[in-house]
């Protein structure tokens, strides 16, 4: 089982999570920090239940003013509270959205999601209905439970409406009592185990996984050191909650002249079936994956300075 997402994940680069209840919506969206690949409207955790109503109305008047995708501007996702928030939602002029980050997703809930949206396609043929579904829940810490989502996404012919799935750390920190540590990177503590499971369970299959924010913005050599990780384990994308933290996951994604040669040469057609390359074996069999993920990659973040 495999299948072509709706969008390169690669895309989605920094993704920056911003409550719903702010006053410049589209002012972020059209393109406010040069290179964000991504901006998810948020009212979910980062609205409280009382501003709710506030930022949906904020929602409701921001289509007019986001100006159509071009180069320069974020993927624009919202984040419905509920499935009866994103009911409302499909309600609006949606244009320039790109489709919506589902919450605190596992097998026993993505039913209710995707039956509003399958409602709202029926109603609006061009209502968004890509979704980016994030693994926060005790759920995610269970790998029958993530078995039994990625069995459900395929019996139910979803999985290429799912743009990806994304790691909500904070969230799984919180199930276990526990906060992230300044300083420490996420793979020196309880959730290296998850991210290695999620990886395990759903990337085999055509799943493409993103990267927790380390919310210690102040830290960017920590959070350099985290991306690094991240690439080795192939997470593809970065949430980051402030912008400061943009360019270190922009320097981070270029890739090194002698990774993209290799890349190149592993998926020439004419390539032999094991050859060697920068002191190491390249074998097109084994390695594909790998080179395509580095072109696409190299394709947009560019390459790595080269200082002699």
């Amino acid at each position: 089982m495999s299948f072509v997402p709706p969008i390169d994940p690669w895309a989605l680069g920094a993704s920056l999570y911003t409550p719903a209840t702010r006053s410049d919506l589209a002012e972020l969206g059209n393109g406010k920090y040069p290179g964000l690949g991504s901006l998810i409207y948020c009212t979910e955790d980062a609205v409280r239940e009382e501003d709710l109503p506030r930022a949906l109305e904020n929602l409701r008047g921001l289509a007019p003013q986001l100006e159509l995708r071009r180069p320069g501007s974020p993927l624009r996702f919202i984040r419905p509270r509920s499935p009866e928030v994103l009911s409302a939602l499909l309600e609006m002029n949606l244009s320039g959205i790109t489709g919506f980050v589902l919450p605190k997703i596992h097998d026993g809930n993505l039913s209710s999601y995707m039956a509003v949206l399958d409602r709202a396609v029926q109603v609006n043929p061009e209502a968004p209905t890509t979704v980016l579904a994030t693994l926060e829940t005790r759920e995610a810490l269970s790998e029958h439970r993530m078995s039994l989502l990625r069995d459900l996404i395929f019996q139910e012919g979803w999985q290429e409406r799912i743009g990806g799935l994304r790691i909500g750390g904070n969230d799984l920190m919180h199930a276990l009592g526990l906060r992230r540590t300044p300083g420490q990177i996420l793979y020196d503590g309880p959730l290296e185990r998850v991210i290695s499971m999620l990886l395990g369970v759903f990337k085999p299959y055509g799943f493409t996984l993103s990267s927790p924010v380390y919310e210690v913005f102040s830290d960017p050599e920590t959070l350099r050191r985290e991306l690094t990780r991240d690439l080795a384990y192939g997470l593809c994308g970065k949430t980051i909650i402030h912008p400061t933290q943009l360019p270190v996951v922009l320097e981070s994604y270029q890739v090194d002249r002698a990774e993209l040669d290799e890349a190149q040469a592993i998926l020439d057609p004419t390539a032999p079936a094991v050859f060697q390359m920068n002191g190491r074996m390249c074998e097109p069999a084994t390695h594909s994956r790998w080179a395509n993920d580095i072109i696409s990659r190299a394709r947009w973040y560019g390459l790595r300075p080269h200082f002699p």
